[in-house]
């Protein structure tokens, strides 16, 4: 997924939108292949945050990339992240608004936003979305958004992941998933979970033949499952 998301950001104008942005991985390789392009990342773990800003400035990039210290949903105010259990002794990063995602070591109170009420003017080209199990409500508080400029996503999907959510948003904007394997894009017409394809690429109709010239960029075949009755 990272190699196609950069192939990504080099076909397609507009800004760069890392939702759960973590310690910035993607964020830094956005910029190392679109410098100059504007960034802006979300990330509402403080602990993160720290390791995110530090990274950021470690790399020289801290001025090209916005923070905002929030997380985004399909509501406005506060809600309640929950932590899984750091006794492993690396940062923990998976935290999620979703309270049955993982098991929960800990609890705190984050602001939530909807991406549509920040009213970014700025044509957005690409978004990354990678918040545990709450794609599907970040989705729904993008829905304006995502209707105007028609980004290309990048989504996780795992297990616990509300598929059906997701099917249903994607159809209703007119967009195709695809499960991205590292010898294959599969387009199942549903959101399904694949242990060996946990990153989505969701693409607007309109823009198929772009991310057919993306994927043959990166020697990535594109598939359609159907049946034969």
């Amino acid at each position: 997924m990272p190699f196609l998301m950069m192939a990504t950001l080099v076909r397609i104008d507009g800004i760069f939108v890392d939702v759960g942005a973590n310690t910035g991985i993607y964020s830094i390789m956005a910029n190392s292949v679109a410098g100059g392009r504007k960034i802006l990342a979300f990330e509402p773990l403080p602990k993160v945050l720290e390791a995110l800003r530090r990274n950021l400035s470690l790399n020289n990039i801290a001025e090209q990339v916005e923070i905002h210290e929030v997380a985004l949903s399909d509501k406005d105010g506060t809600a309640v992240l929950h932590i899984p259990d750091p006794g492993h002794g690396l940062l923990e990063t998976s935290a999620s608004l979703e309270q049955g995602f993982q098991q929960v070591h800990s609890t705190i109170t984050v602001p939530v936003k909807r991406f549509d009420d920040l009213a970014i003017p700025d044509l957005i080209g690409v978004i990354k979305v990678d918040i545990e199990g709450h794609e599907h409500a970040f989705l729904r508080g993008a829905q304006d958004t995502i209707m105007r400029d028609r980004p290309i996503v990048f989504a996780e999907v795992v297990g616990p992941a509300k598929r059906g959510a997701i099917g249903a948003f994607l159809h209703n904007v007119g967009y195709m998933d695809f499960r991205l394997r590292p010898d294959m894009a599969i387009h199942d017409g549903e959101v399904l979970f694949d242990d060996a394809a946990w990153n989505h690429a969701l693409v607007p109709a309109e823009r198929l033949a772009k991310f057919k010239e993306i994927c043959d960029s990166c020697g990535l075949p594109m598939l359609r499952r159907f049946n034969v009755s």
